[in-house]
């Protein structure tokens, strides 16, 4: 046979198969025993990139490392199988991509609610909604700041108006959704009037709840309270952390979450908390979820929860 034909030209140019072993389009398609290296596979868009890049990867003369290990082209089999990974990343990427996600800020005490009534939508729709959970007030310096939510669910009426300009273009002015109530956890109302008596409340500067337990405090009723251990959470997530790990002994907390057999507090005893929610997105997935969220259902839900329907 002539030395320029492919065959031989394809002989000196890479060691015996002996020593090779068999080829990568092999591994991916191998053929009949003793038919070597398999024929091109058929058209297929997942195995067409990672069968051109298994061929781009071809050993090839370099020049010699040692006496008696000659270098190959070819990369190793960590980077063939970095290579891989990467291109079945690029593969599934564009499915990645075009999950539909919401981003919600929503008060401490309205979050449990909230994601019992989340687990209901993303069941039915497949849409993710990722929630961030903290006061009231650090939520909204975060949206301040420029924080990327598309619904604001605060436990007030005051800080979503504080940040109706970053509201959607149509939207809307921020709207009730639910009206809280404020309860004593651990003992009975005459209790908030013993010095000895700790008490956990959310803090009055950033938790609409905690301002509520704070006008209840200055009542002439519990003056006399005025001495005692006085423990203040971040948000009412923490201050049911105090009381449930008995650091405390009373807590005045959101009915929604206190434990049963809390006693209610007169609303009329501090100011009303209207928990209103903020809308910041637009598009098709913030309506359908808005749909849902004003539904029956769901203020059957609210409702339950321990929260009270808005005036």
């Amino acid at each position: 046979m002539p030395a320029s034909t492919p065959a031989i030209a394809a002989t000196e140019r890479f060691p015996p198969a002996s020593r090779r072993g068999p080829s990568t389009t092999a591994l991916l398609r191998p053929g009949p025993p003793g038919a070597g290296p398999a024929a091109r596979p058929p058209a297929d868009p997942g195995f067409d990139a990672l069968y051109t890049a298994a061929t781009l990867c071809q050993p090839a003369p370099r020049r010699r490392r040692g006496p008696t290990h000659p270098g190959t082209a070819c990369a190793e089999p960590r980077g063939l199988l970095l290579r891989y990974t990467a291109l079945l990343l690029l593969l599934l990427a564009p499915g990645l991509w075009g999950q539909e996600t919401l981003r919600i800020a929503v008060a401490a005490n309205f979050k449990p609610a909230l994601e019992h009534i989340n687990t209901e939508f993303s069941a039915a729709t497949g849409i993710t909604l990722r929630l961030s959970s903290a006061s009231t007030g650090v939520l909204a310096s975060q949206l301040r700041h420029g924080a990327p939510f598309d619904l604001f669910f605060a436990a007030d009426a005051a800080r979503p108006r504080q940040l109706a300009d970053l509201a959607a273009p149509g939207a809307g002015p921020p709207a009730c959704y639910a009206r809280g109530r404020l309860v004593l956890a651990g003992g009975d109302l005459p209790d908030l009037a013993l010095p000895q008596r700790s008490l956990a409340i959310a803090n009055p500067l950033v938790a609409p709840y905690g301002r509520a337990a704070l006008q209840v405090l200055e009542r002439k009723a519990f003056s006399a309270g005025a001495g005692r251990k006085l423990v203040r959470g971040q948000n009412v997530a923490q201050a049911f952390q105090y009381w449930h790990s008995g650091a405390v002994d009373l807590a005045l907390l959101p009915a929604a979450m206190a434990p049963a057999g809390a006693v209610p507090v007169p609303a009329s005893w501090h100011e009303p908390i209207e928990q209103h929610l903020l809308v910041l997105g637009q598009g098709p997935t913030v309506d359908r979820y808005l749909k849902w969220f004003r539904s029956d259902r769901v203020r059957s839900l609210i409702l339950d929860a321990g929260y009270e329907p808005c005036p």
